[in-house]
């Protein structure tokens, strides 16, 4: 008897929630401790860990929401209001397995080299862009003709490449889920100069450049400065 009581119960809150407006239309009320399933960094063992009520940096945290009910009467049924909300900011998981190349050339030559792998991972699309990203130059402003690619692990005569002057003018989105990619560089060393580049001459040459990887969807609820914690 106990559990059909319960399941009645369960199916009227349920048919109740479904005329409800959005739970964000509530009013914020007293704020509630949230419990993460987590490693114990003290013992090694999972369990629910308490997350630090009221901190900015939480991983997660709660409110109570809408105004209190109750009633007292002779009335067959009832109604019980139950909103429940909750609003998912956008993460990125990244991770790249390099710094950049160092390339040691004793001849003349186009040569390419995947040093770089990396990984991306999010809830949303995730948006890859760059600055500074130019021909390599030695300090009299020398260049070596210099592109980059993504792709796989292996070249192909199929990949595309990014002159590295253009680059920064380049926004690349990687789609919602997981993605791994390869990046690749290339430079041309010349024997002779053409109309654009010169013989490369016997010296250093050097770029310094970042990648930058944002997010799509920044919740209103987090800092206005973009560092992803919470604003209050």
């Amino acid at each position: 008897m106990r559990k059909v009581l319960l399941v009645t119960l369960v199916a009227s809150l349920l048919m109740g929630i479904v005329g409800l407006a959005w739970a964000d239309q509530l009013t914020i009320r007293d704020e509630v401790q949230v419990w993460k399933w987590d490693e114990d960094p003290l013992t090694g063992q999972y369990g629910w860990i308490p997350e630090i009520k009221g901190s900015k940096i939480a991983n997660a945290r709660a409110w109570k929401q809408g105004d209190p009910q109750g009633g007292f009467c002779n009335k067959k049924t009832w109604r019980i209001d139950v909103a429940t909300h909750t609003s998912v900011a956008q993460w990125i998981r990244w991770q790249l397995n390099a710094q950049g190349w160092r390339f040691y050339v004793r001849k003349p030559g186009t040569y390419i080299a995947d040093c770089i792998s990396g990984s991306i991972k999010s809830n949303a699309d995730v948006h890859v862009t760059f600055s500074g990203f130019d021909d390599l130059k030695n300090t009299s402003g020398e260049a070596i003709e210099t592109y980059y690619s993504f792709g796989e692990e292996n070249p192909s005569s199929a990949m595309v490449w990014y002159p590295a002057k253009t680059l920064d003018s380049e926004t690349l989105v990687v789609p919602y889920c997981e993605h791994n990619a390869h990046l690749w560089i290339k430079i041309v060393v010349r024997e002779d100069p053409d109309d654009l580049y010169p013989k490369t001459r016997a010296c250093e040459y050097q770029d310094d450049a970042q990648v930058k990887i944002s997010v799509t969807v920044y919740k209103t609820w987090l800092d206005a400065g973009g560092l992803g914690n919470f604003a209050r």
